[in-house]
């Protein structure tokens, strides 16, 4: 009943002026938000009714400098059919990261597969996937890793795709981000600028909002609640 009635009453508009753009974000969608050092913060709570959070915060990850964003929604979805959308900038970090990893096993003992950083284990784990009719800026911008092609092709719908290229400067392109639909989870991690004051945060944050409401569309429809995301009836 508090679901009902939380959705019955008015979101906050965001407001063009004075203060940070991801509180108002959260407190429009009555999550909690907490601040922490400059441009960085946490927010949790519920989105779509699913247990969710997200900070910025310094990034641990070789592909990633100074501020990460990372957020998870954990949609209780069956842990089947993978999607990883990634911007080529990582791609070429990944494949340079594996390239060293190769080099220096050759010359002393042979690397163990759970030695790999889990994002170089996805280049040879899942295949990447491009389809015709989508905006070739999406293409040459980001891969598409994944072991259900189909479920990418529906996941990434036509508002995702428009959401994923926003942006034509070259600092925009060169950007770290990536979406994930793993585990029954959707996450995003996204490199952060600090002097775009929060837009780039609310965007990254806005696509995590609409993909994981599509996810949860795309399963009730397949009754993936029951079965599998990736096998519609």
């Amino acid at each position: 009943m508090f679901q009902h009635l939380r959705h019955m009453l008015p979101r906050r508009p965001l407001s063009g002026g004075d203060g940070d753009p991801v509180a108002h974000w959260a407190t429009g969608r009555f999550l909690q938000h907490r601040g922490l050092a400059p441009h960085q913060f946490n927010v949790s709570g519920r989105l779509h009714d699913r247990p969710f959070r997200a900070e910025c915060l310094a990034s641990s990850r070789f592909y990633i400098d100074g501020l990460e964003l990372r957020a998870r929604v954990d949609l209780g979805l069956p842990p089947s059919g993978q999607v990883i959308v990634m911007s080529r900038v990582v791609r070429s970090a990944l494949e340079a990261q594996a390239d060293a990893i190769y080099r220096r096993s050759v010359n002393t003992v042979q690397t163990s597969a759970h030695e790999l950083p889990e994002e170089v284990r996805w280049l040879s784990l899942f295949r990447s996937t491009q389809w015709r009719g989508a905006d070739e800026r999406l293409w040459s911008r980001y891969a598409v890793l994944t072991d259900a092609p189909d479920l990418a092709q529906r996941w990434l719908d036509d508002e995702a795709r428009e959401r994923l290229v926003t942006g034509t400067s070259d600092a925009a392109v060169q950007v770290p981000v990536l979406v994930m639909l793993m585990r029954g989870r959707c996450y995003l991690r996204l490199q952060v600028t600090p002097s775009a004051e929060g837009a780039d945060a609310l965007r990254a944050l806005e696509l995590l909002t609409h993909l994981s409401e599509r996810a949860l569309r795309l399963a009730e429809r397949s009754g993936a609640q029951d079965d599998t995301l990736s096998n519609p009836v």
